[in-house]
Order: C-alpha cells, then structure tokens, then sequence
C-alpha cells in the first residue's frame, strides 16, 4: 500500500508516496538533505537544482563504489533498479514542481 510522506529538504516540504514504510522515507529525505546541505557550504549561490543534481551524482558514484567493492559485476537486482526508477521520477517530480 503506498503511503503518503510529507519530508523537508533544503527547507522545501515535499510529499513522498511510496510503498516503503513513513521510518524509511524519512531516514532516504534526510539522507538527502544532509548531502544537499553538504553540498551548498561550498556552492552557496548554486541553484536547488544544479545542488539536486550534485547530490544525485554523490549517491551513484557511492553506489557504483559499493558494488565495485562488493564484487557485483552484473546488473542490479529488479527490485533495486524499481526502488531507483522510482526515487528518479520523485526527484523529477519534486525537482519539476519548484521551477
């Protein structure tokens, strides 16, 4: 059953739907706020997107290191890749909403 989870990041509220539990989503959100934040202390003039997009790098490189470190050679498994699929279309929407 998807859920609807309202999170703060960079201090614009956006609502989640997802099937994980609210716990999960809101640990994913803060994750990403930490790393936006991160992020701006040296860009503070970025724009939100162009930090958004920043922050989306930072976690496909650290991803491809753990797999790389882990062994993994193949592609991931069809659940991952959905959870990604749809993480990507949240951030394009949210993204999409604040232009």
């Amino acid at each position: 059953m998807s859920e609807k989870v309202k999170a703060r990041i960079l201090g614009d509220d956006y609502t989640i739907v997802g099937d994980a539990d609210q716990e999960y989503i809101h640990r994913l959100a803060e994750l990403v706020d930490r790393k936006v934040r991160e992020l701006q202390l040296g860009m503070p003039n970025a724009p939100k997107l162009k930090l958004a997009v920043l922050a989306a790098l930072n976690f496909a490189d650290e991803l491809e290191q753990s797999k790389n470190q882990s062994g993994e050679t193949g592609p991931s498994s069809p659940e991952a890749e959905e959870k990604t699929k749809k993480l990507i279309t949240l951030l394009e929407e949210g993204l999409i909403g604040d232009l």
